[in-house]
C-alpha cells in the first residue's frame, strides 16, 4: 500500500566534512513521495548519483500506474516474464506469512476502492467492499521458485508499495557502505543511517500524530533503519468519521486498533516497512507480544498518548520520551 510516511523527522541534517570528504545533497520525488539523501565520503556525490538512479529503476520496474512496469503488466492479465520482480514478491509474500496476512500485498483492490488521498476518498458500501475481499489474499498468489514465475487469479492486483521503500533504502544503504561513505537516507517514512554522524549514532525524532512537524521521542542509530506507519499520513473525514489508509486485509476497512503510529528499528528496511503496517493493524497489545515473541524492535504511539516499546528496542537504541509536553507518557 502507498503511503508517504514521512513520520520521522531528521534531526541533525548537517554533515562536517572530514579532510578529503565531500557532502552530497540531494532532494527528488519518487515512488510517490519526497526522498531526501546527505552522504559523506570521498565519493559522496558519485553515491548518491547511483542511490538516485537505482530507485528510479525500482520504481519503473515495480509501479502499479506506470503502465509500462511489470507490475503493471502482471496485474493486468498480460503475459510478462516475471524474474525481475520475483524477489521482490516473493519478500512480500513471505512477510504476510511471517505476520499471518496482517500485511497483505494483494490489498490493491481495497486501496483503489477506498480512493483515500486521492479526490474520490468515499466510504464504500458493503458489498463493494465484500467484492474487492473476495479478490485479496496469498491464496489468490502462485509463486513458482524455479521458474520464478507469478500468476494471479482474476482481478487480484499486487501493490508492493508496502516494502518496495524499504527494498530501495536496504540498497542504497548498501551502495553508501560499499563506497567507504556515511549519511542519513530519507524515502519518504523510511529512514536508514548509515554509518555515524562524526562518530556519534543519528538522532531520528518520532512524529506527533497530531502534528507531524513536530516529534514526541527519538531514537539515536547506527547502521540501522527506522520505519514508521501512522494514521495521520493519509485520511478522510465522512459524517464525522476519520478513514486512515492503513486497511485490516480481514474486514476491508481501515484498521481499528488503539494505535496511532507503529515505527520499527532494524537492519533491513524492508521488514521494517511490512512489519510497521502488519503491527498497526495487529493494534498495541497484539502488536506487542507478537513483536516480542520474534524479537522486532517496536515503538508504539498510542490513541491515549502512551509510548509503548518492544523488548528489543532498548538492545538496539536509546529511546528519549520529548513529548512530555503534548501530553506523551512511556
Amino acid at each position: 500500500m502507498k503511503r508517504t510516511r514521512l513520520a520521522a523527522l531528521l534531526l541533525p541534517l548537517l554533515f562536517l566534512s572530514a579532510c578529503g570528504d565531500q557532502t552530497s545533497e540531494k532532494d527528488f520525488f519518487a515512488m510517490d513521495t519526497a526522498m531526501q539523501f546527505k552522504i559523506t565520503g570521498a565519493k559522496a556525490e558519485e553515491l548518491a548519483v547511483s542511490c538516485e538512479q537505482y530507485i528510479n529503476s525500482l520504481d519503473t520496474l515495480l509501479s502499479r500506474t506506470n503502465a509500462d512496469s511489470v507490475i503493471w503488466k502482471l496485474n493486468h492479465g498480460e503475459q510478462t516474464a516475471t524474474d525481475e520482480i520475483y524477489p521482490y514478491v516473493s519478500k512480500a509474500y513471505e512477510m504476510s506469512q511471517k505476520t499471518e496476512g496482517a500485511y497483505d500485498p494483494t490489498v490493491a483492490p481495497l486501496t483503489d476502492l477506498w480512493g483515500i488521498g486521492t479526490d474520490n476518498a468515499h466510504v464504500p458500501a458493503q458489498r463493494e467492499i465484500d467484492a474487492a475481499l473476495a479478490k485479496t489474499g496469498l491464496d489468490k498468489m502462485t509463486l513458482d521458485d524455479a521458474a520464478k514465475s507469478i500468476k494471479l487469479a482474476a482481478g487480484t492486483e499486487i501493490d508492493l508499495g508496502g516494502i518496495a521503500k524499504g527494498e530501495a533504502a536496504d540498497r542504497c544503504a548498501a551502495i553508501v557502505r560499499e563506497g567507504g561513505a556515511s549519511g542519513l537516507l530519507a524515502l519518504g517514512g523510511n529512514i536508514y543511517a548509515v554509518g555515524t554522524n562524526e562518530g556519534k549514532p543519528w538522532k531520528i525524532g518520532i512524529a506527533d500524530p497530531d502534528n507531524s512537524t513536530s516529534y514526541v521521542a527519538t531514537v539515536a542509530l547506527t547502521d540501522l533503519s527506522a520505519v514508521t506507519t501512522g494514521d495521520y499520513e493519509r485520511y478522510f473525514e465522512q459524517n464525522g468519521v476519520r478513514y486512515h489508509h492503513v486497511f485490516d486485509p480481514a474486514t476491508g476497512y481501515p484498521a481499528q486498533t488503539d494505535v496511532r503510529s507503529v515505527t520499527i528499528l532494524g537492519d533491513i528496511s524492508a521488514e521494517c516497512d511490512a512489519y510497521s503496517t502488519a503491527l498497526f493493524v495487529m493494534g498495541r497489545e497484539k502488536g506487542l507480544e507478537y513483536s516480542n515473541a520474534h524479537g522486532i524492535a517496536a515503538i508504539f504511539i498510542t490513541k491515549d498518548k502512551k509510548i509503548y516499546a518492544s523488548h528489543t528496542v532498548a538492545s538496539l537504541t536509546d529511546l528519549q520520551v520529548t513529548g512530555e509536553g503534548y501530553g506523551y507518557v512511556q
